[in-house]
């Protein structure tokens, strides 16, 4: 984590999208306040995306000080409001935006804190993208250096929707190391690039199982890949994430490990 720090830390100061050589995005799609807008995405999901994206919003706000918001873009499987301990609803401000809830030094915004924990959505896509509109610029977000985006997985109209109607500065992959979630995430790498959103990096995650007994790495999807897809796309390799006990019990009970 503490090399994903240094790597946004930089970033926030300097700004993304000045580092990234592309032009940029038409000006009235930034979001009032926020200074940059980062992805963090996947090709498919169970590979940890929100996981990384909740420990990297908290480490971003606790360690470096800066001011972080969290944006769960993931409609249907909302998991943001279980992982950052959050509780009631948004409250509305007089100019009828919601006020994100905060926790952990990050301002949050879900539809989990929205509708019912056992609610299902059964929404087609312009209700998705309604929704999705109204959780950006219907939110009060104050004045933030990065809004962290929780980016539904896949490659379908709801990621490409919000590549081009937000101002997105970068975007981060997560992957596990086997082929067939690396095969997903260069696809994901792929959208991005269609739409003119820089790739910040690919992070490994669940890269081998520490056993908490011997300390002995064991690399049970397999060793590398990521690392192998960095370098064959022209891409950073931004560092490995091991299964870790702590990592998975603390974003199921709400105690993050920063």
């Amino acid at each position: 984590m503490n090399r994903f720090l240094r790597h946004f830390t930089l970033g926030a100061t300097r700004g993304f999208a000045a580092q990234s050589g592309k032009e940029p995005h038409v000006q009235n799609l930034k979001i009032e306040g926020v200074n940059d807008i980062i992805a963090v995405a996947s090709g498919k999901g169970g590979v940890g995306k929100s996981t990384t994206a909740v420990n990297l919003a908290v480490s971003l706000a606790k360690k470096c000080q800066l001011k972080i918001g969290l944006l769960d873009a993931d409609v249907y499987g909302p998991s943001i409001p279980i992982m950052m301990k959050l509780h009631g609803k948004p409250e509305v401000s007089a100019d009828k935006k919601m006020i994100p809830i905060e926790n952990y030094g990050v301002k949050c915004m879900s539809m989990g804190s929205l509708v019912a924990e056992s609610e299902a959505l059964v929404w087609r896509g312009p209700m998705v993208m309604k929704a999705l509109e109204q959780m950006t610029r219907g939110v009060d977000w104050g004045i933030l250096d990065i809004l962290v985006v929780d980016m539904p997985p896949g490659t379908g109209d709801a990621q490409i929707s919000i590549s081009q109607r937000l101002q997105l500065s970068g975007a981060l992959i997560v992957s596990t190391p086997q082929d067939v979630a690396l095969m997903d995430a260069r696809r994901g790498v792929k959208m991005f690039t269609k739409v003119n959103v820089p790739i910040l990096g690919i992070m490994e995650n669940m890269s081998y199982f520490k056993c908490p007994n011997c300390c002995e790495p064991y690399y049970i999807f397999g060793k590398g890949g990521a690392q192998k897809t960095a370098d064959e796309m022209g891409m950073k390799f931004l560092g490995e994430m091991p299964l870790e006990v702590g990592i998975r019990s603390g974003s199921d009970e709400a105690l993050l490990k920063i």
